[in-house]
């Protein structure tokens, strides 16, 4: 299962990984998955469930602007992620 924050646009992406880094917790930019919006975009998918609670946190404390925490199933590797 592959964990993502989804988000209205690429500054607050940016904002919320930023700090994920910082904190230490693993995640990456990942193209938004098709199943979770239709539209293009980026999303940060982390690697532990149970990062969940600090992540939300961290938007919290920030007031980073996100649409929705999505979970899906692995898929094409190279394709759901890309730095």
């Amino acid at each position: 299962m592959r964990h993502y924050v989804l988000f209205p646009d690429v500054t607050n992406a940016q904002r919320l990984y930023d700090l994920l880094k910082a904190e230490g917790i693993r995640c990456t930019f990942a193209p938004t998955p098709r199943e979770a919006d239709k539209c293009c975009g980026v999303c940060v998918m982390f690697q532990n469930e149970e990062d969940r609670p600090e992540i939300e946190r961290l938007i919290e404390e920030n007031a980073i602007t996100v649409l929705k925490f999505y979970e899906g199933q692995a898929g094409d590797p190279e394709r759901m992620k890309f730095c």
